[in-house]
């Protein structure tokens, strides 16, 4: 049995032109995309923990001891909450 031949590693060269460039243009050159009026994106964990200036473990104990209230929809395994939840949450003063 013999052993197989070595290769020589790949030398990295990439080109005049990165092909991420050519299909996908840079973010300079791209327009910006933005959410249509009275859109918000939903709320994650870590959105909650910057937003109360918590640790993220922290929302996730205050959520299993029902301290805040439930998700509005779950993302596969991943809540999310609703802006206007978490701020009608705040305005009664973090009572669920």
């Amino acid at each position: 049995m013999t052993p197989a031949p070595r290769r020589k590693p790949a030398v990295y060269d990439p080109g005049p032109v990165k092909l991420a460039d050519a299909i996908d243009p840079p973010e300079a050159d791209r327009p910006k995309r933005t959410l249509p009026t009275g859109i918000e994106p939903m709320l994650h964990i870590d959105d909650l923990a910057a937003l109360l200036s918590c640790s993220r473990r922290l929302v996730e104990r205050m959520r299993s001891a029902g301290k805040i209230p439930k998700p509005d929809i779950h993302v596969g395994k991943c809540p999310r909450w609703k802006p206007a939840t978490i701020r009608a949450w705040i305005d009664r003063g973090g009572k669920p």
